[in-house]
């Protein structure tokens, strides 16, 4: 993977207009979990079936003619529940996706490790990231995610996936990122911080992705944390680092990727706490979209607005993307000054942010 195939995405700092970089694409709300801290339960309950195969390679040749993706996200649900998953990643990666990220509960053991080796297989310009979510120790976890010895799974699945990956072709292996996914919630914030220790020491990720729990939870009460607690696990994640425990992804610019989110923490730390001093125009919407399973494309998952409905369109991103619809609702973001504590668009809005990019640098030079 060549650094250069990044460098024509910078000037969407300064140019807004054009097509999404980033897509997060809700594969299946089917799942074999029930979490009470997820904000997608509805749809989960219901089992609400996702795109077929044929709508998201329209998706996704709709996608190539806007312009490339970097990065495309399967959400769910539970992605590897989907038999045709492999099929799905290959309408993108045929068609020149740098990064597909794929956070699962790790308990569709088989189908994961033939989806895993299939992508790699057949896509060699891609680099998968796949990371396994824990909520905390074995009792919290299993509790919060409502799988009687699930937790004791999802740590299997992750020994599995580094198994699998040092079995493979070594420019295979190098396009396969194994992480883990932790979200901060009311019952497990008193332990989240050691218990991210406990897991980095026995299973070695590349990553540790860190969330606060959000949106509309199954169980609101979840949703309330302490947020001095949420500072300390950051600041482990960053220990971590530090320590060259947690190595990051190998892939090109890794460790702008690295330094991006140190830095996209502090920022959802302040808007959580309601400093919207040091705001950073949202590019949600405008850099990125969100596609759920019945073909409704939002700007982010929190807003709840919708820029139009793909099934309207035959699949076709374009039409939606440049509607007068989509134009007003991006205004409306940048007129309101939203801001919310989604990760996900809070990076983006760090890398393509002028306004971070000073202490960006500085955490780029200084920073693990």
């Amino acid at each position: 993977m060549n650094a250069l195939r990044y460098a024509s995405f910078a000037l969407r700092g300064f140019v807004r207009r054009g097509a999404p970089l980033h897509l997060t694409l809700f594969v299946t709300g089917r799942c074999n979990a029930r979490c009470r801290h997820c904000f997608h339960w509805r749809e989960v309950a219901a089992g609400v079936a996702g795109p077929s195969a044929e709508e998201v390679e329209r998706l996704a040749q709709s996608c190539a003619r806007l312009g490339p993706l970097v990065w495309v996200s399967f959400g769910g649900g539970e992605p590897f529940l989907r038999k045709d998953l492999a099929d799905l990643a290959h309408s993108f990666g045929r068609r020149g996706l740098r990064h597909l990220a794929i956070p699962t509960n790790g308990l569709v053991e088989e189908r994961q490790h033939e989806a895993v080796a299939r992508i790699l297989a057949e896509n060699p310009e891609l680099f998968l990231s796949v990371a396994v979510s824990f909520d905390g120790p074995e009792a919290i976890h299993d509790s919060i995610r409502q799988v009687p010895g699930g937790h004791a799974r999802s740590k299997a699945s992750v020994k599995a996936l580094r198994e699998q990956r040092a079995r493979l072709p070594r420019e295979q292996a190098e396009r396969l990122g194994v992480g883990i996914l932790v979200t901060l919630t009311s019952e497990n914030q008193h332990v989240l911080a050691q218990h991210l220790e406990e897991l980095v020491a026995e299973l070695a990720p590349d990553n540790a992705t860190l969330n606060l729990a959000r949106g509309t939870a199954m169980e609101p009460h979840l949703l309330k944390v302490d947020l001095e607690r949420y500072a300390a696990l950051v600041a482990t994640k960053r220990r971590l680092q530090a320590e060259r425990k947690l190595p990051y992804f190998d892939f090109p610019l890794a460790k702008l990727a690295a330094a991006r989110d140190r830095v996209m923490y502090e920022h959802v730390e302040r808007v959580a706490r309601g400093d919207l001093s040091r705001h950073l125009p949202c590019t949600a919407g405008t850099l990125s979209a969100v596609i759920l399973e019945n073909g409704e494309v939002h700007p982010c998952e929190i807003l709840g607005r919708s820029l139009g409905n793909l099934n309207d369109v035959g699949w076709d991103l374009g039409r939606v993307w440049e509607s007068a619809e989509a134009r007003s609702l991006r205004e409306e973001i940048e007129r309101t000054r939203c801001a919310c504590t989604w990760e996900c668009a809070q990076a983006d809005n760090v890398l393509f942010g002028p306004r971070a990019w000073p202490r960006l640098a500085r955490e780029l030079v200084g920073g693990a």
